[in-house]
Order: C-alpha cells, then sequence, then structure tokens
C-alpha cells in the first residue's frame, strides 16, 4: 500500500497484487465478476520492469462487436442469462499463483463468520469449505454485458463486454482451480471452448499496450476499457487504485440562463437516446406498428403532420398484441401555431389525445414561437400554415400565457413533461424568466450541416434535455424544392471515410454524431431494415477526431426555415432564428 498525493481532491491510496512476472494477465474489468464494479482505475508506476510488464489495452465495445457479429448465439445467451464463476481461493495469500489472493483479502473480512455471513447474504451464491481449509466460490449470475448509458455530462450508449470471462477462461488456473471450469453461462450451460479461444485470441491482436515509465500515471475507464499485463523482467511494481461512480450532474443551472432556484437536471438523464418520426410517413399506421416492433419506445408526432389518427391506430395495435405496454412507450405531440391562446391549449391536447388514443402524453412541446389565427378544429384539421380564406396571419400572443396553460396540462396529468420546440435562446430565456414548471426539453433542427452547439449548451445548461430533427440533413426536403442533391450528406467524402473506418452506413455515422452530441436523434423510414439499420449505434463510438471532422461541416444550412417558406408559400415573411 502507498500513499500517492494529488492535487485535486484527498490522497488516493493504491495496492499491489502483482501476478507472476512470467505469466500473462489476461484481459479483464476490474472485478466485473461481482454486482456493481468500479467505475474507474488509478495506475501509478513506482518502478518500470526491465522489459516487458505494459498494461495492455481494449475497447470492451470493440469486443463486444467483434462477439456479436461472430457469434450471435453466444451473445444473445450472455445477454439472457449473465455469466457464473467459480473459483477456489486459499485461507492464505499465494504468492506463487496468479489469482492466489485469500479469501479473507478478496471479501475484506476478518474471521470465517464474518465471511459466511457476507456470502448468504448474495442471492444465488453458493460455496463449499474444501479439506484443505480453502473456499469453493460458485457467484450468482452476473451481467456479462452491460450497457453504459451516461457518465457524468457525456452520453456513452455503449454496449460493452463488460464480464471476466476470458480472464477466468484464461488465467484462473492453479493447484486449486482448473480454469477451463472457471466459467459458465448464468443458467449453469457450458460455454464453448473455440469461441472462448476465439475471443480470447481477437483481444490479443487488437491491443494496444502502455509503456510504463517512473512517475507515470493514468486514469483507465473501468466500464469501456479492459485492461491486461504483459509478462515482464526484472523488478516491477505499479500500483492500481479502484474508484467509483463518476462525478454527479451539478445540481444547479447556470444562474445566467435559469429562473431563480431551478435546480432539477433530471431531465438530462435519458435511458433511450433514440425516437421515431412520424412527419411526412407513407401508411402511418403501419409504420408505427413496425417501429414498436422494431424496437423503437420515443415516438415524436404532431398535430400538424396530419396523420395522428392513424398512428395512435399502429400504437393501441402494438399494445393489444402485447409488443410494449403504453407506459414502455415515450409519446411526444406538439402545439400547433392557430391553438396558443390558453383557452385553445387544452383542447388542442385533448384532440390529440384523442387521435393518438391515450389519456397522456409524456411530452407535450410548443411547435413554434410563432402565434398565428385561430381556425375552429371542426373547419379545418390540421390546420397547417393558413386560415380559412388560404391566408397566413400572425396575431399578437403572450407566450407566457400559453406557457401557463400548457404548465396546467402538466397539473391535469394530461401531459407528464412540457417543453419548446424551434426556439431560439432568447425565445427559451422569456419562458424561463416566468415558468412555474421549467421546460424539460427543446426539440430542434440539427445536423452536421447546422450543428447549433451553443444552443444545444445552452438548452442542457437550463436542464433540458435537446431531441433533434432532420439528423441526417437534406434527404427529406427535396421534393419540397427546399433542399438540392448538393445539400446530400450521405456522399459526403467525410461521411463516407468515417462509414468506411467504422464499418457503418452513412446514417448510423450521423446519427451516432448526434448521440454522443448529447442529443436525442429522431430518424424515421418505413423500411424494417432501416428501422432496425438505425438503432444499430451502440455497438461503436466515434472517436475525437472523428466527431471534429463531422463538426467541420457546419455551415449554418437551415432547412425548415419558416422566415424562408413562409414567404415564399404564403407571402408572409416570418423569420424566428435571426
Amino acid at each position: 500500500r502507498r500513499i500517492i498525493p494529488v492535487r485535486a481532491g484527498s490522497d488516493i491510496v493504491y495496492t499491489a497484487n502483482e501476478a507472476p512476472p512470467d505469466q500473462k494477465i489476461p484481459f479483464h474489468h476490474e472485478l466485473a465478476q461481482v454486482a456493481d464494479p468500479p467505475a474507474y482505475i488509478f495506475f501509478y508506476c513506482d518502478v518500470p520492469a526491465e522489459t516487458g510488464g505494459e498494461t495492455a489495452l481494449i475497447d470492451s465495445t470493440l469486443v463486444y462487436r467483434y462477439v456479436a457479429d461472430n457469434f450471435p448465439s453466444f451473445m444473445e445467451k450472455l445477454k439472457e442469462h449473465g455469466a457464473r464463476y467459480v473459483r477456489t481461493l486459499p485461507q492464505e495469500d499465494d504468492p506463487a499463483s496468479p489469482i492466489g489472493r485469500s479469501f479473507y483479502n478478496s471479501y475484506q473480512v476478518s474471521s470465517v463468520q464474518e465471511l459466511e455471513k457476507k456470502l448468504n447474504d448474495v442471492k444465488g451464491l453458493e460455496y463449499e469449505w474444501q479439506p484443505d481449509g480453502s473456499l469453493k466460490v460458485i457467484t450468482q449470475p452476473i451481467p456479462a454485458v452491460r450497457m453504459i448509458e451516461q457518465q457524468g455530462n457525456h452520453a456513452i450508449y455503449q454496449w460493452t463486454f463488460h464480464n471476466a470471462v476470458i480472464a477466468a477462461f484464461l488465467g484462473w488456473e492453479d493447484c486449486r482451480n482448473d480454469r477451463k471450469k472457471a466459467i459458465r453461462f448464468g443458467n449453469d450451460d457450458e460455454m464453448d471452448e473455440a469461441t472462448l479461444e476465439a475471443i480470447a485470441d481477437f483481444m490479443e491482436k487488437n491491443k494496444v499496450s502502455y509503456v510504463w515509465q517512473k512517475g507515470d500515471v493514468f486514469a483507465l475507464n473501468n466500464r469501456l476499457v479492459m485492461h491486461s499485463r504483459n509478462h515482464f523482467t526484472g523488478h516491477r511494481r505499479v500500483y492500481a487504485a479502484m474508484g467509483g461512480e463518476a462525478l454527479p450532474l451539478d445540481n444547479k443551472c447556470n444562474i445566467n440562463i435559469a429562473s431563480p432556484g431551478a435546480n432539477d437536471l433530471s431531465a438530462l438523464r435519458v435511458s433511450n437516446p433514440l425516437a421515431f418520426g412520424f412527419w411526412r410517413l407513407e401508411n402511418p399506421e403501419e409504420t408505427a406498428y413496425r417501429a414498436i416492433k422494431a424496437g423503437f419506445r420515443r415516438l415524436d408526432s404532431a398535430c400538424d403532420y396530419g396523420n395522428e389518427e392513424a398512428t395512435g391506430r399502429g400504437i393501441r395495435r402494438a399494445i393489444e398484441e402485447g409488443i410494449c405496454r403504453r407506459e414502455d412507450l415515450y409519446i411526444t405531440t406538439k402545439l400547433w401555431n392557430t391553438y396558443h391562446d390558453p383557452q385553445h391549449v387544452p383542447l388542442a391536447l385533448e384532440k390529440s389525445l384523442k387521435d393518438l388514443g391515450v389519456s397522456y402524453v409524456d411530452e407535450y412541446l410548443i411547435h413554434f414561437p410563432i402565434s398565428m389565427e385561430f381556425v375552429p378544429f371542426d373547419s379545418k384539421y390540421p390546420p397547417e400554415w393558413s386560415n380559412l380564406d388560404g391566408e397566413m396571419v400572425i396575431v399578437p400572443n403572450d407566450i407566457h400565457k400559453t406557457w401557463a396553460a400548457m404548465e396546467s396540462l402538466v397539473d391535469a396529468n394530461k401531459a407528464h413533461c412540457i417543453g419548446l420546440s424551434n426556439f431560439n435562446c432568447q425565445h427559451i430565456r422569456q419562458v424561463l424568466s416566468v415558468a412555474r414548471i421549467r421546460p424539460s426539453s427543446l426539440q430542434i433542427e440539427c445536423h452536421p450541416h447546422l450543428s447549433q452547439s451553443k444552443l444545444i449548451r445552452f438548452a442542457r445548461e437550463a436542464g433540458m434535455r435537446v431531441s433533434v430533427f432532420s439528423p441526417l440533413g437534406g434527404t427529406s426536403y427535396i421534393s419540397l424544392n427546399m433542399s438540392t442533391q448538393d445539400d446530400l450528406l450521405f456522399e459526403h467524402s467525410t461521411i463516407k471515410y468515417l462509414s468506411n473506418k467504422h464499418s457503418k452506413t452513412p446514417a448510423q455515422i450521423m446519427l451516432r454524431w448526434a448521440i454522443q452530441r448529447n442529443t436525442i436523434p429522431i430518424s424515421k423510414s418505413s423500411s424494417e431494415g432501416r428501422m432496425k439499420e438505425n438503432q444499430g449505434l451502440f455497438d461503436f463510438c466515434l472517436h475525437h477526431q472523428d466527431m471534429e471532422s463531422i463538426d467541420s461541416l457546419n455551415k449554418n444550412r437551415r432547412y425548415n426555415d419558416p422566415g424562408v417558406f413562409c414567404e415564399e408559400a404564403f407571402g408572409t415573411f416570418c423569420p424566428i432564428y435571426e
């Protein structure tokens, strides 16, 4: 044990547990065989080896993807059942064994009675005392594949091969243990040796080895990266310390942009960062059903899309067939421009609820910061951008009163959350300045040609999650003469390069870019294959240089701009973003 002084926070206590130098320590996540492994590992090199002894690293998501692509049935079984580890621990530390730590040290106990109490408290764990005083432990089924969602303020959303399966298979061998019997599926089925050998070989061929120098210190994300140790000669002393979760999000919003006393950032914690949109869809009933069947649970609708009745039928069909429950879905719809008068706000939501066939929505957004002349529901629905005379008429309106009416929908449990769409920073400030119930989300147009970095940061610092429509750029706008072939990002050299680099489609690259920017991309497709493709985003990540190269494509090109299309279509100049 050694205490290393550090500038940030308390001193860190490092410990060392070296395996024999002529043996490699296999790849593993530290303490992955326990239910709640540490999030971080800190290493400190006191004495580097004469030769070898590097700490080898590998991306756990890379391993996950290899296993999922090449051994899908193995992966599905691992996801479903997890893994059980079998290990016999000595009564005293055995320095001749790479797994020679005693059961006293392993479980941090000082007596057999304390140990048995600790083991008996773990449901599903089995243990057996051996004649020589050693202890054989068969762990409870432990998750072996983990989705890492968020750490601190960072969007991760990656599947990881988060286990000690290969470490146990390769390294749990000594006079007490047979490595080939050290691991099994959580349902007690045996794991195929050839599959385990192939995974181990892949990890060995794709590792990156860090060569230590005296005094080196580095931190490792134990949730995302596996580490190992190469064999070495000479004397080597590298200490390690394990830490818990990332620092929690600061619970205080930026006082320069938020209303006084606001401190709730819970909206930023999102377990599912994918949404399915219903704008301009053919056969929305069937598409809604297929999207839910394909795995989408966030559904983005709007009165203005003109298809909520059909969308609702698709939702009901999925629920009736047992594909999902209503509470599994997160349904968003929006208040149209003609219904901003406070007396019309609850009527507009009731109409959407009736069409969608639900008793509440999870999220209700003000669609645009544009107030237009009221159009009666029974005269024209949806009213779109013009009144009964075909004219777009903007009317005076106090958006603060509209927001108060939105708040009443939360009070009535008709909408669980309320938010904004197509609002800029100053529009948001106006709402925040009077909000009794703060907007929990913002929806905006965003893609590599329109990155909106400042607006996204502003919204998140105000405690609003950000969902983004048109995440693939101008594709949907060509038929509306609002974009051209030159605007298509699918053929851009940067996107195509990253597509080849990561063996992913251009759409997956752009959707992944959106996720890693802490936004929720809203994709859409009538193709079941594309629906599944658009969800295949969690088995890779874009590196820092990849993200920067996509960021550089920004040219502030907006496709959905009322300041342009309203004047062209209705003769009304209506800029909102300038």
